[in-house]
């Protein structure tokens, strides 16, 4: 079986969007997915966000980037997050950089579990495909 390795480091919504494109789509191929988030993505992973950032563009863009999306019947990224987990994708959060914006483990959304540098590393070396963010 076919495995992805997500590396996910950037607080953007839009990244954020585009990893979980991905990874649903590599779940539905039959693969294995391993979506690890570090620095400052690490936040969109807390129960206070709940994959809920903002997009890197001006009001009016985000304004109707949202409304396209809406329209055309495109799932939001937080209701993607709820997705990928349920569907099996498997989240890991970077410990330290949890720590470092003062958060900690129950801050976690449920069903993301903590990891290192080192985790990554071994499922990276381990994967068919690696795609960071």
């Amino acid at each position: 079986m076919s495995k992805l390795t997500l590396l996910l480091a950037d607080n953007g919504l839009d990244k954020l969007y585009h990893g979980l494109v991905m990874a649903l789509d590599a779940k539905s191929m039959g693969w294995t997915v391993k979506f690890f988030v570090t620095s400052q993505a690490v936040v969109l992973f807390t129960k206070r966000s709940q994959g809920r950032g903002k997009m890197k563009m001006g009001t009016l863009a985000r304004f109707y980037v949202n409304f396209s999306m809406k329209r055309m019947g495109l799932s939001s990224a937080h209701e993607m997050l709820k997705e990928a987990l349920q569907e099996g994708v498997e989240f890991y959060v970077d410990e330290i950089g949890l720590k470092m914006i003062g958060f900690g483990k129950d801050d976690v959304m449920d069903g993301i579990k903590l990891s290192g540098g080192v985790s990554f590393l071994q499922e990276a070396r381990d994967s068919d495909v690696v795609v960071t963010l």
